[in-house]
C-alpha cells in the first residue's frame, strides 16, 4: 500500500475513527490548518485526520507513502484487517495507491528498465485501455547522464493511473541512503480514486494477495508486446519479461511488512516524531529520568509477539556485526604487529611483567 484516503461521512467522532484504526488520540497533535474543505485536523508523522466540515463531510483520514510505513510500525492490525474495519465504518475510499517494487541486487537483475517501457510505448507496442503516455526524465547538466525517469501511463485526473519509476534515483535525491546489497530500485503505482479506489479496497478485503490483485488490475489496463508485422495488434505476443514480471508479482502477499528495514525504520520515526516530547517531559518534570524509563518499561510489557520477533532478529544481527567486526579488528592488529615486528617487543614485555609477578610471589 503506498496512499490512501477514506472517508467516513456517518461519523462525527474523531476518537472513534483514531480507535478504531488501531491509533492513539494522544499521539496526534492539532493543526491550525485545514485541508479538503475540513476546517480542523489532527496530524501524527504523515498520517493525517480531517474533520469539522460540511454536515455530510463526517471525518477524513488521509496516509501518503510515508504515512503507510509509519501506520505498519505503529500497531499490529494488518491491512486486511483495515479494510474492514473501515468498510465496518461504512468508509469510502476516495484515493488508494499500490505499488510493486522491483529490486536488483548482485544476484538478481531488474525485470525491465523504465527506459525499455518508454521505447515500448514509442514503437506502439503496448496493448492498453489508456490513450496516452508520457515520460518525464531528469538530466545531470555536468554531464548529460540520466538521473531518474518516469513514464505516467493513463491521464493523471482519471479515476486510474498507472506510474513507472526509478525510486533509487529518487531516494538519492531525497539524501537517503540505500541498502548496500541494492544496485537497482524500480516502482510500479497503481493510482486509482473514487470508484477505482473503492473497487481496489474491495478486492483486497476478500484476499490477502496483493500482488494477484495488482498483477490483475495491470493485465487489464496494459500489455507489452512483441512487435509483429501482423496488422492485429491482438495477435503480438507479450514479452517475456513483462510475462515473467507480472507472474511473479502474483505471488506478492498483502503484507504489514515494508522493503525497508523495519527497526531502523521505527527508530528514525522516535526520533522525528516522538524525541521532542519526550525532552518536553523531561524538561517539564525537571529531569525526571525515572519517568522516562517507566514508559520504556511499560512499552516493553505491551510489545506484540511480532515487535518481539523484530527485536530479537534484529538483537542478533547487531551482535553477528559486533562480532565480525571484532574479529576484523584483531586480525588487522595481529597483521600490524607482525609487520613491523613490534610482536616480539610486546612479547618481551609481557614476559617481562609474568617474570616481575612471579618474583613476587616468591617473596
Amino acid at each position: 500500500m503506498d496512499w490512501l484516503q477514506v472517508t467516513f461521512p456517518a461519523v462525527t467522532s474523531v476518537q472513534q475513527i483514531v480507535d478504531n484504526l488501531g491509533l492513539k488520540i494522544n499521539d496526534f497533535s492539532s493543526c491550525l490548518t485545514g485541508l479538503f474543505g475540513y476546517k480542523s485536523h489532527i496530524r501524527m508523522g504523515h498520517i493525517s485526520v480531517l474533520y469539522d466540515g460540511a454536515p455530510d463531510m463526517g471525518v477524513h483520514v488521509m496516509m501518503t507513502g510515508q504515512g503507510c510505513r509509519e501506520y505498519e510500525v505503529l500497531n499490529d492490525i494488518d491491512w486486511r484487517e483495515f479494510f474492514r474495519r473501515c468498510f465496518e465504518m461504512d468508509g469510502s475510499f476516495t484515493r488508494l495507491d499500490g505499488a510493486i517494487d522491483d529490486f536488483a541486487d548482485r544476484d538478481n537483475d531488474l525485470y525491465f528498465k523504465v527506459a525499455t517501457l518508454r521505447r515500448k510505448a514509442r514503437e506502439g507496442a503496448i496493448r492498453s485501455r489508456f490513450k496516452s503516455a508520457k515520460s518525464i526524465r531528469k538530466i545531470r547538466l555536468a554531464d548529460g547522464e540520466s538521473i531518474g525517469e518516469t513514464l505516467y501511463i493513463g491521464n493523471p485526473s482519471s479515476d486510474i493511473q498507472v506510474r513507472v519509476y526509478e525510486k533509487d534515483w529518487e531516494r538519492i535525491a531525497a539524501g537517503h541512503e540505500l541498502e548496500q546489497d541494492i544496485t537497482g530500485w524500480n516502482r510500479i503505482e497503481i493510482q486509482t480514486r473514487r470508484d477505482r479506489a473503492q473497487a481496489l479496497a474491495l478486492y483486497l478485503l476478500n484476499s490477502d494477495n496483493i500482488g494477484a490483485v495488482l498483477a490483475g488490475v495491470l493485465r487489464n489496463y496494459m500489455e507489452i508486446c512483441v512487435k509483429k508485422a501482423d496488422t492485429n495488434k491482438a495477435r503480438w505476443p507479450l514479452c517475456d519479461w513483462w510475462a515473467k514480471f507480472i507472474d511473479d508479482a502474483e505471488k506478492l502477499r498483502l503484507t504489514m511488512i515494508a522493503p525497508d528495514r523495519t527497526v531502523e525504520k521505527a527508530m528514525k520515526w522516535i526520533d522525528r516524531q516522538v524525541a521532542p516530547t519526550l525532552g518536553m517531559i523531561f524538561a517539564a518534570t525537571n529531569g525526571d529520568i525515572n519517568l522516562i524509563m517507566q514508559y520504556i518499561i511499560d512499552g516493553m510489557d505491551r510489545m506484540t509477539d511480532q515487535q518481539i520477533q523484530l527485536a530479537k532478529e534484529y538483537s542478533d544481527q547487531l551482535l553477528r556485526k559486533q562480532e565480525y567486526l571484532s574479529y576484523e579488528r584483531r586480525n588487522k592488529w595481529n597483521e600490524y604487529l607482525f609487520k613491523t615486528g613490534a610482536h616480539r617487543e610486546i612479547k618481551k614485555i609481557a614476559d617481562g611483567i609474568g617474570e616481575r609477578k612471579e618474583n613476587n610471589y616468591l617473596q
